[in-house]
């Protein structure tokens, strides 16, 4: 009779202490600011939404716009993060939020020219460092960036589909890639010009690529409108014209009716942040591709 009573006992105190014990087993998704240094010795900040999905896991990059920093993309990021499954870096390039101006007055084209260089080269290298850890997958990236950060963005996508595989194999399908990354674009009210950045120049090698690119505006916004018009025929065969609109294979251009520009598009328009969930989720989440060493072959055990 004792051992049965102690039977009981014992179920009752594990009925009522397991959801405990399962709560503290519980992964719990972390959010954490990282400090990160460039090639050229300049430091810059990031806040680094870490994924629960592992080696499978894609990989985000939010670029702010003018005046711009990486809080503005906490919704978003969260969402992401959470909803989704995505590991998320959001940046404060130089010059902008945490990272401070690189000398004293305002920003130069050499500027924007080292947000590209070193800047986005600095978040690639912590990209490759947490997919070597297998907390994502680097093969998965997208990147999002608004008015001069969506400049940024492109420039980088045409710097990292340029890099040269390493030289560890003898035929050039067995070797290991340097870049060739980044999958997916999502530009916010675009700025076709930037000092020291055209990305008109660059448009040409992101269609040649095939690479879905989405951008979003406000019709209210004439100046908007006309960037996103010229960037847009830029990515679409002359043949395909007709495909603003509900068009069903990317390019797309979004044109949302709320007067908005930029990270306000972003912060203020829900529909906006939905739209950029799914053609993330649809573009590099579901991305065919396999974790993999990216190491050169000859530096590996």
């Amino acid at each position: 009779m004792a051992r049965v009573w102690a039977g009981v006992i014992l179920g009752i105190l594990l009925a009522s202490t397991s959801p405990a014990l399962f709560a503290q087993g519980a992964k719990k998704h972390t959010i954490e600011d990282r400090d990160l240094v460039t090639a050229d010795n300049f430091k810059i900040k990031v806040t680094y939404y870490k994924s629960l999905g592992g080696q499978d896991a894609p990989v985000i990059v939010l670029l702010h716009g003018k005046r711009g920093t990486r809080q503005q993309w906490k919704t978003l990021a969260t969402d992401l993060q959470q909803k989704g499954d995505f590991a998320v870096i959001a940046v404060d390039l130089r010059g902008h939020g945490e990272s401070p101006f690189p000398k004293k007055g305002g920003l130069s084209k050499n500027d924007y020219q080292a947000m590209v260089a070193f800047d986005m080269e600095a978040v690639k290298d912590f990209i490759m460092e947490e997919h070597q850890k297998k907390n994502l997958n680097m093969n998965k990236l997208g990147i999002v960036g608004s008015d001069f950060g969506a400049a940024v963005a492109v420039l980088y996508t045409e710097l990292d589909w340029g890099k040269i595989p390493f030289d560890d194999s003898p035929t050039l399908e067995g070797r290991t890639p340097k870049g060739q990354d980044v999958q997916a674009l999502a530009l916010i009210s675009p700025d076709a010009t930037v000092p020291g950045l055209t990305v008109t120049k660059s448009m040409p090698v992101i269609r040649a690529l095939k690479r879905p690119v989405v951008i979003a505006v406000s019709e209210k916004n004439a100046g908007d409108v006309s960037a996103a018009n010229k960037i847009f025929d830029l990515l679409v065969v002359k043949k395909d014209k007709e495909k603003e609109g509900d068009q069903n294979d990317p390019p797309y251009l979004w044109k949302y009716e709320a007067n908005f520009s930029g990270m306000d598009l972003v912060t203020r328009n829900a529909n906006l942040r939905k739209h950029i969930f799914e053609f993330l989720t649809k573009y590099v989440k579901e991305h065919p591709s396999e974790w993999r060493d990216r190491r050169s072959q000859l530096e590996r055990d």
